[in-house]
């Protein structure tokens, strides 16, 4: 599951998450090849970011609202920052 820690700030990122926060069009110069396209998104955006070859998360060093907004493209809101840090 995704979540975010917030002593280390550390965001644990799954595909699935990354999939259903994507919201750009597909950046043709980066491979789409699963997990390792989101990860290079991410990087391509200045986050600091793990990836673990084979694995279906990634671990980004980075706030939920940063994340969001490499993915998507769009302005993150309350709602999404309110459910991460409670």
């Amino acid at each position: 599951m995704s979540g975010y820690n917030k002593k280390t700030g550390i965001f644990e990122l799954t595909y699935t998450k990354a999939e259903y926060w994507h919201r750009k069009p597909i950046d043709a110069a980066i491979p789409y090849t699963g997990m390792r396209y989101f990860v290079e998104v991410l990087r391509k955006a200045g986050l600091d970011v793990e990836y673990i070859n084979g694995k279906s998360f990634t671990k980004v060093k980075g706030t939920p609202e940063q994340i969001w907004v490499a993915l998507s493209g769009t302005p993150s809101n309350h709602e999404r920052s309110l459910h991460y840090y409670k």
